[in-house]
């Protein structure tokens, strides 16, 4: 009995040893907690509300034949938008910036302490897309358009860049 004894204070020692109570409030860690590959994860509904678009975004799958990485699109929260006004986010784990967009890039632009590259549409000054490399096979586009006044085409994806560049690994 006494050897039983023993025992439970010892488990019960350490048990009680191992916790320590520290004051103050948890706080989460600065920055992303996981950034995840799913392009619909780059804007949260809220975000996407801020930003004057409707969430949750329509996500679209792939397209390996047409070297498309997967891609979710947030439509205009104007009714009367049509296409103006929305933006397309683009999220590829497995093809070369290089190999997806068919021309160098005419510029960059920094937003939200990230350097997005500016990239010409291969149909049209009223397409703009911003992209960003995330390593050798992986980046982040972002794609905006406006139809009426082309000058206006990259607003959207401006915009949303610093939102957007939160959720990207760092």
């Amino acid at each position: 009995m006494k050897g039983r004894h023993v025992a439970l204070v010892a488990v019960a020692g350490l048990v009680s040893g191992c916790t320590t109570t520290i004051p103050g409030t948890a706080l989460p860690v600065p920055g992303p907690i996981a950034a995840s590959t799913d392009p619909c994860a780059l804007l949260t509904d809220a975000e996407a509300a801020q930003l004057g678009l409707r969430g949750p975004g329509a996500p679209k799958a792939a397209e390996p034949q047409y070297r498309t990485p997967p891609s979710c699109t947030w439509s205009s929260s104007n009714p009367d938008a049509s296409y103006d006004g929305a933006l397309q986010a683009f999220y590829s784990t497995d093809i070369p910036i290089g190999s997806y967009y068919s021309t160098q890039p005419n510029g960059q632009e920094q937003l939200g302490g990230v350097t997005w590259q500016v990239y010409p549409s291969a149909i049209g000054d009223f397409i703009c897309d911003l992209a960003v490399q995330l390593s050798p096979n992986s980046f982040v586009a972002l794609s905006s358009q406006d139809l009426a006044d082309t000058s206006k085409a990259c607003a959207i994806a401006e915009k949303a860049a610093p939102v957007v560049a939160k959720h990207l690994p760092r």
